[in-house]
């Protein structure tokens, strides 16, 4: 188990490396991936994360709340043992921010 997490660490930081300023689709499609979405999730923190089933549920939702906006980096962090992303941004207004994505309905279960 040790080694799985390690390996899957290793690939999202090659991935978010490889994605690192890419501007992200502007494109219209949403995702049912999207657990919670109520008003109190803004995911401005780990206790106010955007509960998703999927990655592509992330992108979906930066996708619909920050159009135009250019991925900066993707990271994997535990807060009390528990999975999120964090996705970094820059809007298209030039705004960084950082959303935090809570992934436990998926992380680790292939």
């Amino acid at each position: 188990m040790q080694k799985a997490l390690f390996i899957l660490t290793v690939l999202i930081t090659l991935l978010s490396a490889c994605s690192a300023s890419k501007k992200i689709s502007t494109n219209s499609s949403t995702s049912t991936d999207i657990v919670e979405n109520d008003a109190s999730r803004d995911g401005s923190s780990a206790e106010k994360a955007i509960v998703v089933k999927s990655i592509e549920a992330e992108y979906a939702w930066i996708r619909k709340n920050y159009p135009n906006s250019r991925m900066r980096s993707q990271a994997l962090v535990f807060v009390k043992k528990k999975p999120y992303d964090i996705l970094k941004i820059t809007t298209a207004e030039g705004e960084e921010k950082s959303i935090y994505f809570d992934i436990s309905k998926f992380f680790g279960k292939f």
